[in-house]
This record gives structure tokens, sequence and C-alpha cells, in this order.
């Protein structure tokens, strides 16, 4: 799919979602010791540019946590019916340590507790959302590949363990959608059915939308099923290496304001205004995140492209389908 956005198919039935999106309510767990969010955007501006840019749902997918769905709840109470809650779950494979990020929607807080409990184990986590019947997505799902595993190894384990993947996700690098599609062509030509989605990750407000999911419901509940059954189609347009970027340093500088304003202190020790201190020049000086993305980029198109390669030789290969790990 071209980074252009692009629907296969026109249906006015069709209502959209972006359904990867996050707020101030997103922790940045690798920036613990300096108490730092991975995104700081208000919910409601989140819900505001959804419903502008012409979603007719809004899921808010922040990491291990629905407090930015609850925020917006309470903040726009009228808008309900159009409010999907979800998280984005951090969870590993305890064989190897691999950690993945597993979309969940349709959450409640008892659910969305027994998923905290759960997701340091994806086959347990996994078990328990197939139980309750939960939409859950692999998102990215090559993002923390590092050939643990030899690549028809992996693959073959997240089709078996997931039935949808995120196909499309504006902050990936070119690639990302190529490999994810040639994944769901193998799994096509295994016997499997799996489906594709798309969400922005969106950390700024003005990247909301910038890809979202289609299927056909007039309400949430049903727009979700739909989702469920695979009936929906994707669009994916990518923000950009120079946009992300950018928007990495927007988040430093957020950072920085808050702490100025008194607002980002709460629970500060001294231990976290050290790091704060000696991250401020090792940022703007050094340009320590410009040099941690930068790798991250590479490192990432790397893998895609080793994993395409994999790909294409599974097909000629004419693999055989891969075992169901889960019932």
């Amino acid at each position: 799919m071209s980074d252009a956005p692009s629907v296969s198919r026109p249906d006015d039935a069709l209502k959209r979602c972006d359904l990867h999106l996050h707020t101030r309510h997103s922790r940045w767990r690798r920036g613990r010791v300096l108490r730092a969010r991975d995104s700081y955007s208000d919910p409601v501006a989140g819900y505001e540019r959804a419903k502008a840019a012409g979603m007719d749902f809004v899921a808010i997918t922040d990491h291990d946590s629905i407090d930015g769905c609850l925020a917006l709840l309470e903040a726009r109470p009228a808008a309900a019916p159009e409010i999907i809650i979800g998280e984005e779950v951090e969870t590993r494979f305890p064989d190897t340590g691999q950690w993945v990020h597993v979309n969940v929607f349709g959450l409640d807080e008892a659910s969305h507790l027994e998923v905290q409990r759960l997701r340091p184990n994806i086959y347990e986590l996994v078990g328990f959302l197939r139980r309750r019947g939960l939409l859950h997505v692999l998102n990215h799902p090559f993002l923390s590949y590092r050939f643990q595993k030899r690549p028809r190894a992996y693959v073959e384990e997240i089709l078996d363990l997931f039935d949808h993947f995120e196909a499309g996700n504006s902050t990936m690098p070119p690639g990302h959608t190529e490999a994810a599609e040639a994944m769901l062509a193998h799994a096509r030509s295994v016997g499997l059915r799996k489906t594709a989605v798309a969400g922005s990750d969106a950390h700024h407000p003005d990247d909301v939308a910038s890809s979202f999911t289609l299927a056909p419901g007039r309400t949430a509940a049903e727009w979700l099923s739909s989702v469920s059954r695979g009936d929906c189609l994707f669009s994916t347009a990518r923000i950009g290496f120079p946009r992300l970027l950018a928007n990495v340093y927007r988040a430093v500088g957020f950072y920085y304001l808050e702490l100025a304003s008194g607002r980002g202190r709460a629970g500060m020790t001294t231990v976290n205004y050290l790091a704060a201190t000696a991250f401020l020049p090792a940022a703007t000086v050094l340009g320590v995140p410009a040099f941690l993305t930068c790798l991250n980029e590479v490192r990432q198109r790397g893998v895609l492209a080793l994993t395409r390669r994999s790909l294409g030789r599974m097909a000629a290969a004419g693999a055989p389908a891969p075992v169901e790990a889960l019932d």
C-alpha cells in the first residue's frame, strides 16, 4: 500500500476509527527515571482532532492505562456512544523476553486490571482476551523483533497467537506495511484468515487520523464486532521521519515546560531531578534523542528488509500451515 491514504473500495456505510492514539496518560516506560510521558496530548484535544478529521468513533490506547479514556468520558459524557475504551498493553514472550505491544478494545475497569495482571506473559494474556471475546491487535509486529527467533518461527508464532495485525501505522518507516501485508499473504496461502487494521500511533493531535480503519456498524459495539469478524478495510499514510523526530523533541520540550510550571513535579524525587538535569544538555547539546531516533529508524528498516526477504523465501518454498496454538 502506498504512503498516500488509500481505501480499496469506497462505501458510505463504513465508519472510521483511528485505532491507535496516545494522550498524556501514556507513560514513557523506558524513561521512568525522568518521570516522563510518551505523549503530552490532552484526551479532549485528541478526540476533537479525530472528529474534525472525519472519524466516527474515537479509540484512545494509552500505554497500559485506560485513564485517558476515562478522562475523556468525564470531560465529554455526551460523546460516550462514540468513544471506544482501549489500551496498548506491553507484554513479553517468556522464552525470549521479547516485548510486543497489543491494542485491546472494549475494556471496562475490571478487565483492564486483569489485563495488567496477566501482561507479563503473552500466552496468558492472549488466552484471557480470547476467552473474554475482546478485540485485540498485535501492533507494529516487527518493531521489537531483533531475530530473537528465526523469522519463520517468529512469523508462525504470532500468526498462531493473533487474528488481527496493525498493517498501517503512521510512525513506522518505509517497508512496515509491506512486511505486514507479506505476512498476511503468507497466512492466506496456508489457509489462515487474518485481518489487517490501521491506526496512526499519534502522540500529538496533529497526527491523529493519518491512519485509520473502516468497518460497518451503527454503534461502537457493532463496529468492533465487524472488525473482529474481519469485515474491515484500512487507510494509512506515514508522517515521515522528519516529523517523527520533530515530535520527539516536542515531547522533550513539553516535559521541561511541565517541570518549570510545576504540573510535572508531582512525585518527583531527588533522583528524578538529577536525571532531568543531566538529560537537558544530552538532549539539547549532544542530540541524544536525535541519535537514538535515527538509530532506531535504521535498525527497523534493516529488520523489515530482512523479514520481507524471509517471507519471500517462505512463499517460494510453500511453507506448511502453522498449528493453532490456542483454542
